[in-house]
């Protein structure tokens, strides 16, 4: 079977003007569902509002070449909208006024449109909206009446059927009236919505951007890597990155001392760091003057930084920057990829250079021990010393420092311990002084010569280091016993007793030079050991058994009674008794002693005697 067609199924009536094409409303429905499809929901508002515009300039041109008037042609946009089958009833008020130039003074219009095809086709083929679905409507008297005013006009619903609402109501005002009142600016992004073709056009030149940005970084991070491998410095790895991204670059430590820099001159960098300092200063007072564990602006008058933490085991160990002279020119997201790297290889080298620096000094530790312990004769002991940096030829002094925390588990204990060390390594490696460090019997002990405390009375050099300790560890208790001065390297071990004998004497001071103890030290360091323990059990009697705890603490009431000169009041303070409580004491001593503690003399002998046990480790109190 054929069918033919024949010409005269044909019109041959000649279009002069645009072709009039007839179809339904369902047709538009087909085509809303195939611009989700296609293009997404959140896109169609903008496609049909432009769709409905350019629909609506077109019907106003053509209305524009009558001699209708404005307000005529107000009139005629929804006849239209009715005729074209958009709507089949509306209700609309339009108030205007235009000065002499025939330009808007004042413009509102509002309205009402009644079974929008639209809305009807929305439910249709997707049910109800969360908002307004009348886009092409919307455009259509959008576009119509701008261009019956020659201004920009905008329509917006207020309330739609295919939201759920009864009608479909809406408002009319210039656009710069939109863009005053509206609190969100981005609800008229619809208006000037960029299309896809240019949108396509704008993420293609992003990836390209960003593929050119992932391959200098990788590149840059291949630099790194290598140099990192090669052993390179600080110094190196910082001259190669501003060589890369020609960004002055700036590393300061934890408390923004300078590490190094590059890109920038030496005084320069002094202007800088001076107002950087003045910046913390004045932050200082209002917030934490750390800066935080990520990146960071900053902005002074005269410079501005990109920072970023350089992190070593959890903890901000120092700062790099990224220093920006012309601050107009700069991307501060593609930069930080850069900076953050560069941390991170900061991380690692300073790393590496902190775990050689700690192997070293705990080499030294143990040789510290090895000379203690008599292992190497004095002259090895000296050809080694020099390849530490401390010249043992020297006359030197051994100190003991002792530390508790104030509670705490074993784990806790030695990572406290970890942390005394590494302080302690930082704190001479800041001074410039080379000594030896080491642990022995759970306490810190510090050989120091004479050339490295560069005149300096060993008591005030250990009083800084004193000091500093507790400023880094405030809940934790210290103690410091330092010997007499040593001329040979033979008598470290004689040394390191008379720094321990003062160690377990420094009860109310805190710091006890074995030299200030006078007959005490002479006693324990002539080895009447024997002899003072003799003594100790005729005069003190019953006192003298540690094994009895009632008896030690009688026994330390009556050594702080005795250090205090006899003196009541400080005694109660230092104890925390009651005075009752303390005369109790005191009584119940005498009692068993069997002696008047008003004698000086038998005070002064009590005294000598109790310290005697102490220093040899006899007897302690916590």
């Amino acid at each position: 079977m054929s069918v033919r067609i024949t010409e005269e199924n044909y019109s041959h009536e000649a279009v002069k003007e645009n072709r009039k094409i007839i179809t339904s409303a369902s047709v538009f429905g087909i085509l809303r569902q195939q611009l989700v499809k296609n293009i997404g929901i959140k896109r169609i508002k903008g496609f049909l509002f432009h769709y409905g515009w350019e629909m609506g300039i077109n019907v106003a041109n053509e209305a524009l070449q009558t001699d209708s008037s404005i307000e005529n042609l107000i009139k005629h946009g929804p006849i239209l909208h009715i005729k074209n089958g958009h709507i089949s009833g509306i209700k609309h008020d339009c108030t205007f006024e235009l000065d002499e130039k025939k330009q808007i003074r004042d413009f509102y219009s509002f309205g009402t449109w009644y079974e929008s095809y639209e809305a009807e086709e929305h439910i249709k083929r997707f049910g109800q909206s969360d908002g307004p679905v009348c886009h092409t409507l919307i455009g259509f008297a959008s576009g119509f009446m701008s261009t019956v005013f020659g201004e920009p006009l905008l329509a917006r619903e207020t309330a739609c059927v295919g939201k759920g609402d009864p009608e479909c109501r809406w408002i009319m005002k210039p656009k710069k009236d939109w863009e005053m009142e509206l609190q969100d600016p981005h609800e008229l992004d619809f208006y000037n919505e960029t299309t896809i073709v240019k949108e396509l056009e704008l993420t293609y030149d992003q990836l390209l951007d960003q593929k050119n940005v992932v391959t200098r970084l990788a590149h840059f991070q291949n630099q790194l890597t290598e140099e990192i491998i090669n052993g390179s410095g600080l110094q190196t790895i910082a001259d190669m990155v501003y060589q890369m991204v020609q960004i002055p670059i700036i590393v300061e430590d934890n408390v923004h001392r300078t590490i190094t820099y590059s890109g920038i001159d030496s005084d320069t960098y002094l202007l800088l760091a001076s107002d950087m300092e003045n910046y913390l200063q004045k932050i200082q007072l209002k917030t934490n003057p750390l800066l935080p564990f990520r990146k960071k602006i900053i902005k002074t008058s005269i410079q501005e930084r990109l920072i970023t933490p350089i992190l070593l085991q959890k903890q901000v160990i120092g700062y790099c920057s990224f220093f920006y002279e012309d601050i107009k020119n700069h991307y501060h997201e593609e930069d930080y990829l850069f900076l953050d790297r560069f941390a991170n290889a900061a991380s690692l080298i300073l790393l590496n250079e902190k775990t050689k620096f700690e192997t070293f000094e705990r080499m030294k530790g143990s040789f510290l021990e090895q000379i203690l312990e008599n292992r190497l004769p004095a002259s090895e002991i000296i050809k080694r010393g020099k390849y530490t940096g401390v010249n043992l030829e020297q006359n030197y002094y051994i100190a003991i420092m002792e530390y508790k925390k104030t509670q705490g588990s074993i784990e806790d204990d030695f990572l406290l311990q970890e942390q005394i060390f590494e302080t302690t390594f930082r704190y001479f490696k800041e001074k410039k002084h080379h000594i030896l460090a080491g642990h022995r019997d759970g306490n810190m002990v510090l050989f120091i010569t004479n050339e490295t405390l560069q005149n300096k009375a060993i008591q005030n050099a250990m009083q800084e280091y004193f000091d500093y300790m507790h400023q880094n560890f405030p809940r934790s208790h210290f103690k410091l016993g330092i010997s007499r001065l040593g001329e040979d390297i033979n008598q470290a071990l004689r040394c390191y007793e008379e720094a321990a004998i003062a160690l377990r004497l420094a009860f109310k001071k805190k710091i006890v030079p074995f030299q200030s103890l006078g007959i005490v030290g002479v006693l324990i360091n002539s080895k009447n050991i024997s002899a003072i323990k003799m003594i100790a059990k005729q005069e003190l009697g019953a006192l003298y058994n540690i094994q009895d705890h009632k008896m030690v603490e009688l026994l330390k009431t009556l050594y702080i009674f005795l250090l205090n000169g006899g003196k009541l009041e400080q005694t109660m303070l230092d104890l925390a008794l009651s005075m009752s409580g303390l005369r109790h004491r005191i009584s119940r001593i005498e009692s068993l002693l069997e002696k008047d503690l008003r004698d000086a003399q038998e005070m002064h002998q009590l005294l000598l005697i109790i310290k005697s046990l102490i220093a040899m480790g006899e007897i302690t109190f916590d």
